[in-house]
């Protein structure tokens, strides 16, 4: 029995005329409702990728090691950046964030929750600016290798690469610098650094460490950005992985998997008698403490942890406000 369906549709809009895009359907879409991915291609792609990928995605739905969701692509030329730019006749991010949500929210009437939204290269730098500039409307992102120049200066290794296809006025030589500062992920995750919390946007960047393309320096610029900014994230700098490669889908179908739990409703297991009788002394304070100690594995060890630091912690923090923050200070 297939486990997926692909659909292609077009989708119009009153910039770029009919745009055509993909989606691939789980087959418990007709039942429930499902998770629902954005998946925003690199560089030279198309919403054929989502094509191109469906075998990847299938093998994990069917291996059981990818949750049921809905996926869907927009094709905004293979060089855009996912740009906004007015002035130059470019609505694409606007085109995705709008009238194609909407028509793939159309694809299951009742999702209406967040979304999640995975990019790779090219689509990890659109995936990563989307998501900042709208937590409200995305639960979740992920970026596999993501075409993220670093903050500050941007040296020759970090753009001797891009085509002339690229939008010049964001990554040519002649850059319109409040454009450029206006787009860009780290400018964004400052400008938009209360909601990101408020949300509690769920922010996942893998970084290959050996990258041809040195992308790897922009993810690291990045994740000390979202550090200084004390925003919570996960972040993954891979030893021996490249820009692309056979590894390249595997690392894109596990920001996927990590994108999609985080957008399902969490499922606790059952506490244990142990546990149950460990919750009891956590709520009360309670002594003597639990005859049996608490397992380190158990997932209430970390209030254990923090309950048993509490005098320890409060005394610190007369001294010391930065432990108040999820990430320490660590350039003075």
């Amino acid at each position: 029995m297939p486990h997926a369906s692909l659909l292609r549709f077009d989708v119009e809009d009153p910039v770029h005329g009919r745009v055509p895009c993909a989606a691939l359907l789980h087959e418990a879409h007709a039942q429930r409702e499902l998770p629902c991915c954005l998946m925003l291609y690199g560089g030279g792609g198309s919403h054929e990728s989502l094509a191109a990928l469906a075998p990847v995605f299938e093998r994990a739905w069917i291996e059981d090691v990818l949750p049921p969701c809905i996926i869907a692509t927009p094709d905004v030329g293979p060089w855009s950046f996912y740009l906004d730019d007015a002035a130059r006749g470019l609505a694409w991010e606007s085109f995705i964030t709008e009238r194609f949500v909407q028509r793939v929210r159309a694809l299951q009437p009742v999702a209406a929750r967040r979304l999640g939204v995975v990019g790779m290269s090219m689509g990890g730098y659109g995936a990563l600016k989307l998501a900042f500039a709208r937590p409200q409307l995305f639960a979740a992102v992920g970026a596999v290798s993501p075409m993220v120049e670093p903050t500050g200066h941007v040296p020759l290794r970090n753009r001797f690469f891009y085509p002339p296809e690229v939008p010049s006025a964001l990554l040519g030589t002649a850059r319109d610098e409040a454009l450029y500062r206006r787009d860009h992920p780290a400018a964004r995750a400052r400008t938009h650094a209360q909601q990101l919390i408020e949300q509690a946007l769920a922010i996942y960047i893998d970084a290959a460490g050996q990258d041809a393309l040195n992308a790897h320096d922009g993810a690291e610029s990045l994740h000390r950005v979202l550090w200084d900014l004390d925003i919570p994230h996960e972040y993954r700098l891979r030893r021996d992985a490249d820009h692309a490669g056979p590894d390249l889908a595997p690392r894109v179908c596990e920001a996927l998997r990590w994108v999609i739990d985080r957008l399902r409703p969490p499922r606790a297991a059952p506490l244990s008698e142990l546990e149950q009788e460990w919750q009891t002394w956590l709520a009360a304070r309670a002594t003597p403490l639990p005859s049996t100690p608490l397992p380190a594995d158990s997932r209430l060890f970390p209030a254990f942890l923090r309950a048993t630091q509490e005098p320890q912690r409060a005394a610190a923090q007369l001294q010391d406000p930065t432990m108040s923050r999820h990430y320490g200070i660590l350039r003075q």
